[in-house]
C-alpha cells in the first residue's frame, strides 16, 4: 500500500460520534468569548452594537447556529446570510470577524470541532465578504 493510499484510508476513517451534550457548553463559551471581543472592537463594535437590540436573543441564536454547523443539531433553521445585507460593511469587517473568531475558537473549543470551526470561519469570512460586497454593489447600481 502506498503512503498516499494509507493517508486516504486514515482521512476517510469513520469519526466517533460527537458528544453533543458535552460540546454545547463549549460552543456557548466560544460564542460569548467572540462577542465580548466584537462588542468593543473599533471596527465590529459599531456594527454589532448598532444592530443588535436583544443580546440574549442574539447569543442564543448564534449558539443554535454554531451548534448546527459544528454538531449537526437542528435548532437553527433560518438563512444566516440575508440579515447581514441590512448592515453597512465591507470585506474588512468579515476579515476582522475571522481575526476575532479564530482566537475565540482556539481558547474554547476542543478537538474535534476546533479545526472545523476555524475552517468554517475562514470560509465564511472569505465567501460572505465577497458575496456581501457583490450584492451590495449590485443593489447600489440598481
Amino acid at each position: 500500500m502506498s503512503d498516499a493510499a494509507a493517508e486516504t484510508e486514515v482521512a476517510e476513517a469513520p469519526q466517533p460520534p460527537l458528544d453533543v451534550e458535552a460540546l454545547e457548553p463549549c460552543i456557548r463559551a466560544c460564542v460569548r468569548d467572540f462577542y465580548e471581543k466584537a462588542k468593543v472592537d473599533d471596527l465590529l463594535g459599531p456594527v454589532f452594537n448598532g444592530s443588535i437590540r436583544d443580546w440574549d436573543k442574539h447569543l442564543s441564536t448564534m449558539d443554535d447556529f454554531w451548534s448546527g454547523a459544528l454538531l449537526g443539531t437542528q435548532r437553527y433553521t433560518a438563512a444566516p446570510f440575508p440579515p447581514h445585507l441590512k448592515l453597512t460593511m465591507g470585506q474588512e469587517h468579515f476579515d476582522r470577524w475571522r481575526d476575532l473568531w479564530i482566537p475565540s475558537v482556539e481558547a474554547t473549543l476542543p478537538d474535534p470541532i476546533r479545526a472545523r470551526a476555524i475552517s468554517m470561519g475562514e470560509h465564511m469570512s472569505h465567501c460572505w465578504g465577497r458575496a456581501y460586497t457583490m450584492m451590495t454593489r449590485e443593489k447600489a447600481d440598481a
